[in-house]
């Protein structure tokens, strides 16, 4: 009986897995990687030269060699020692910068140039074959011979396994028709020359098979930190496509996400849709990258200081109650806020948290830009504040792999920009135009910002859908990227799909859940839309399709020294301006609408579902606000919530809705009013019903006193 428990015991820790171990690689210590910079001589077909033939960052080589005409950015990609503090090349920057030099990434380089001819004769021109005619030829030659001498296997075999640990690939001419991918292309790979061995030193020694390609064409692959060849690196940590977000998500991956369009945003797991180049919070957490300053004994993995400069646990949940937090610079010292949101639709819906970080990008001298603010002047420069973003699922550090790896919470990050989130609407320009910023191609189309939608907008960062009248199921062919933007007769070319000055937090800023953004969960949709249409029906219980108003404020305060000051309370109730509210609502707890301003209930009409709806016949259904049982909401003197559009306001049985002196509730002909629970209209008060079935009785108690009216 003994032996059969030793073996449970045995097999309950292989079973066990961490996300701060890697994927495939471990995100700490030293990993040197041999880089492959493969150049093709096309002997066959030359005409397939010419789009690479301009003078560039690594040029046209005529004959077979090795080290001939190397990338001029070598050194400037990555560095051959570590030397924490003095760190040179961006990716060994950019890991050194994240991990806080738990993860050193270095590197040696061997540039191939070799003939199409070598190629084909192992079959087909794609990159499998290209990567062994390399290898080969590189054996051919007496071995390895790196640009800067790193020519022994010790330097490359991180775990004393004999094989070479982490290869790369990089090629500079193949297209994805000849060849297999284009430029800003590639893969992470397990298998990578597997079977294949290299000579070192007179002795061959076998690829781990651990590794990346990617072609990166001519142009300097050292000046974008967020580009593919960090992003494919990244995967060996995080993990395959489903961990794709921060703007690295693309549709050819089928895995589940839980936001119709494609979401930008910033970290490691970015890509071409990423603002910043650096990290994020939610990165670092999984990884177990903690700033030495931030060390504790509590095992904290998101770390804050309270107002006297001691580090302070900043993963809270609502039973935490009121907390103060100081946030410095979050690439220097990690410092960040997590907070779990109080209610989901069910429990098999996925936990929601925002995050909040300090980015005082332009001060800290870190890899923490706008991506292409370095390379182009459009682009904005050194803009320092708080940055804010959802995390929804994916919350399982430790236990089985399929729960710490899980495969359907892809692109699971939303920004939370300070401008909020908007109805954006779809216009054909009157001609082909290019934005005056970095940009691919020209465009025949633009975006105007029309009407605020805290609940169920959108925001530049996101995809935005376009349907015809025709269409009763979202597809790819509808999702049309934000490059123009408008507002008002404001025309903003400076690619604010990769994130502006209007995304951070700079000034003090009060949030909850009557602003713009928000302090509310956000909806949620898993989908998948790999072949065109959308694919939604195995995860509906994993939704959450209400907006929950709940009593979280954060106020947001710039101090002197650069760091900001993050209040959390949870009893803030007052709404304070003038809101427009769509989709479903729901008031558990407390609402106060603050004397003289609005609120309305209206029709959302950003897309928020990938069917039609059967009653709006648009893509979001009709908009309601239900007060639960136990909830009180209150309408303050001179304050008028309108009820427009199909809308409908729900007071169950068990809450109550208090209308104080001179203030409106006005129901239009489209909408109702259900009353199962308390409805006082207060002296002087108005309940204005439009329609005669506007006002539905459920056995509510309706109070009216003094000069009350209901109408």
């Amino acid at each position: 009986m003994l032996s059969v428990l030793l073996v449970l015991f045995a097999v309950a820790l292989v079973a066990q897995k961490n996300s701060w171990d890697g994927w495939r690689m471990k995100p700490r210590g030293e990993i040197r990687m041999l880089n492959f910079f493969v150049n093709i001589i096309y002997d066959v077909n030359p005409e397939r030269e010419k789009p690479f033939a301009k003078v560039n960052h690594w040029n046209t080589v005529l004959l077979e060699s090795l080290n001939q005409n190397p990338p001029d950015y070598l050194l400037r990609l990555m560095d051959t020692v570590y030397n924490a503090g003095n760190l040179y090349g961006c990716i060994t920057r950019l890991y050194g910068e994240s991990s806080f030099d738990e993860l050193q990434i270095t590197g040696d380089f061997v540039i191939v140039n070799i003939k199409e001819s070598r190629v084909l004769k192992l079959g087909s021109f794609n990159e499998s074959n290209i990567e062994k005619a390399a290898v080969a030829f590189i054996n051919e030659q007496g071995g390895l011979q790196t640009m800067f001498g790193h020519n022994d296997i010790s330097y490359y075999d991180v775990n004393g396994s004999g094989k070479i640990g982490f290869i790369q690939f990089f090629f500079r001419n193949i297209t994805k028709e000849y060849g297999g991918d284009n430029a800003g292309s590639g893969y992470f790979s397990t298998s990578l020359l597997s079977g294949q061995k290299l000579l070192i030193n007179g002795s061959y020694y076998p690829f781990s098979g651990i590794g990346t390609a990617q072609c990166v064409g001519t142009h300097d692959v050292s000046t974008n930190p967020t580009g593919i060849v960090q992003h494919e690196i990244s995967h060996s940590f995080f993990g395959p496509n489903s961990f794709h977000t921060s703007g690295g998500n693309h549709r050819r991956s089928s895995e589940y996400m839980p936001f119709l369009p494609l979401q930008g945003g910033y970290g490691l797991m970015g890509g071409a849709g990423s603002t910043l180049v650096s990290c994020n919070g939610y990165e670092r957490w999984r990884m177990h990258w903690l700033h030495e300053s931030n060390r504790n004994a509590n095992d904290w993995w998101i770390v804050a200081r309270d107002v006297n400069n001691n580090p302070i646990n900043a993963d809270i949940t609502k039973a935490d109650g009121a907390q103060t937090f100081i946030l410095r610079d979050f690439v220097t010292y990690g410092d960040a806020v997590r907070i779990k949101l109080p209610y989901k639709d069910n429990e098999k819906s996925s936990n929601q948290y925002i995050w909040i970080e300090n980015h005082q990008s332009g001060r800290n001298g870190k890899l923490d830009f706008l991506q292409y603010a370095n390379e182009n002047d459009c682009r904005p420069t050194g803009v320092a504040g708080v940055y804010a973003y959802y995390q929804v699922g994916r919350d399982v550090l430790s236990g089985k792999e399929q729960d710490v790896f899980s495969s359907n919470d892809r692109d699971n990050l939303k920004m939370i920009p300070a401008e909020g989130y908007w109805n954006y609407s779809y216009h054909i320009a009157d001609t082909v135009y290019k934005i005056k910023c970095i940009n691919w191609s020209g465009h025949d189309y633009y975006h105007s910002r029309d009407v605020e939608n805290a609940f169920c907008g959108t925001h530049d960062m996101e995809r935005q859908f376009v349907v015809s009248d025709d269409d009763q199921i979202i597809s790819t062919v509808n999702e049309k990227p934000l490059w123009r933007k408008n507002i008002g007769r404001v025309e903003i070319d400076s690619l604010v799909a990769n994130g502006d000055a209007s995304d951070m937090f700079c000034a003090h800023r009060r949030l909850n859940m009557g602003t713009n953004p928000s302090t509310c969960n956000t909806k949620t949709f898993y989908n998948s839309m790999t072949t065109g249409k959308c694919q939604y029906s195995t995860q509906l219980s994993r939704n959450t399709q209400t907006t929950y108003l709940t009593g979280l404020g954060i106020e947001i305060t710039p101090l002197d020294n650069g760091c900001y000051r993050i209040d959390v309370r949870w009893d803030d109730y007052e709404i304070t301006n003038d809101a427009i509210w769509t989709g479903r609502i729901s008031l558990k707890e407390n609402a106060r609408l603050a004397s003289k301003k609005s609120i309305t209930l209206t029709q959302n009409l950003t897309i928020s579902q990938p069917m039609r709806d059967s009653i709006t016949n648009l893509f979001a259904p009709p908009t309601s606000l239900i007060c639960e049982s136990g909830s009180e909401f209150v309408q303050e003197k001179g304050s008028v919530v309108s009820v427009e559009e199909m809308s409908s306001l729900v007071i169950n049985e068990g809450s109550e809705y208090r209308l104080e002196p001179k203030s409106k509730l006005k129901i239009d002909r489209s909408s109702r009013l259900i009353v199962n629970g308390t409805l006082i209209v207060g002296d002087g008060s108005q309940v204005i019903v439009k329609s005669k079935n506007g006002l539905v009785n459920n056995g509510g108690n309706i109070v009216i006193e003094g000069n009350g009216k209901v109408k």
